[in-house]
């Protein structure tokens, strides 16, 4: 045998071997793998363990002493936490003493005169003197008498709309232009017609032969909430710190919906020139190109005078936002609970 078939043969010999230990490193790992996923006679695998932790997830917990203790201890977690923020969010609650429609209508019209007279922009108001706050305009500046039925609830309302109004003064913006009821969404008539019907037909399948069932009360602790949409201007400052005033405030409001523009964009009145000259480029593009040289020393010189002129323009010189937000104030009936309260144990002791 030659020297080269000798060199060759050890070659394919050694690569013989590399192939069947790869090979063999191959075939470990893949059975190391399903041993790990499907289990083997040593221990169990991934799957068996993931089915048995489902199987027991789902089963009923068993009523030994440990998992009465422990779902006892849980439960009172859970309702101690439930406290501790209900506390909290209802912190800002507030309870109205009760009046008379002539006795609110003359407080409005004061009050009303009070906040609008609060520093702002409006020649160094917040609002113009005829701004009558929207819906309580007739109230206001009208002859309209508020009914017994409805003093209640614009006490309520009219609280609220002097709390986000103090807040709009304290965070300094410029005007409230508009305030107004939002009108609460109503369902599409299909599909309120859709869910109306709906529980009737299961209703009348699961209670048939049985007499209907009464009315559920409402539950405990739910807010009662109105939506308000106010419109003022403000600058960049003041709309951030109107933002940040409802998220820490005691008084729980939520801000539902924003939206602020200017009125016109200084960047683009500051740079009016350039405009003129690039829609003169494009329409007289053949003259430019003639004149070669000239229109191009031209306009290195307009652009080392633009350099010169430093700012283009002043963000604290630009017209303030308009701005238009929509605010829902949440009271969660704690003080009312606690005067119901207090009026029962006096009743028990009479």
């Amino acid at each position: 045998m030659s020297k080269n078939r000798i060199i060759l043969a050890a070659v394919g010999g050694v690569i013989a071997v590399a192939a069947l230990a790869a090979a063999a490193f191959a075939y470990l790992a893949y059975a190391a793998k399903v041993a790990a996923v499907e289990g083997d006679d040593e221990a169990e695998g991934l799957e068996s363990v993931v089915a048995k932790v489902q199987k027991l997830s789902r089963a009923p917990v068993y009523p030994c002493a440990r998992s009465v203790k422990e779902l006892d201890e849980n439960s009172e977690k859970v309702a101690e936490w439930l406290k501790s923020v209900r506390s909290c969010a209802s912190a800002g609650d507030r309870v109205y003493e009760k009046t008379t429609p002539a006795a609110f209508k003359t407080f409005l019209v004061r009050d009303a005169k009070r906040l609008v007279s609060q520093p702002g922009e409006a020649s160094g108001a917040i609002a113009k003197p005829d701004f009558a706050f929207g819906p309580f305009k007739n109230y206001i500046t009208g002859g309209d008498m508020p009914s017994e039925a409805q003093l209640s609830e614009l006490q309520r309302r009219w609280d609220d709309v002097a709390t986000v109004t103090e807040a709009l003064v304290a965070c300094g913006v410029g005007e409230i232009v508009d305030m107004q009821f939002k009108a609460e969404e109503k369902k599409p008539e299909a599909e309120a017609a859709a869910s109306d019907r709906k529980p009737k037909r299961n209703a009348r399948k699961q209670n048939k032969g049985k007499a209907a069932a009464k009315p559920q009360a409402e539950p405990a602790g739910l807010s009662s909430a109105y939506t308000y949409v106010f419109t003022f201007t403000a600058r960049q400052q003041a709309l951030v710190k109107v933002v940040n005033a409802f998220a820490t405030s005691e008084r729980f409001v939520t801000v539902d919906d924003i939206s602020f523009r200017r009125a016109k964009d200084a960047i683009v009145e500051a740079l009016p020139a350039d405009e003129a000259k690039q829609q003169d480029a494009a329409a007289t593009g053949g003259r430019r190109r003639r004149r070669g040289g000239a229109a191009a020393a031209v306009l290195a010189e307009e652009k080392k005078e633009e350099a010169a002129s430093g700012i283009v323009t002043d963000p604290q010189a630009d017209s303030p936002f308009s701005v238009t937000m929509t605010v829902t104030v949440h009271d969660f009936r704690s003080l009312e609970e606690a005067d119901a309260d207090k009026e029962k144990a006096e009743e028990g002791k009479k």
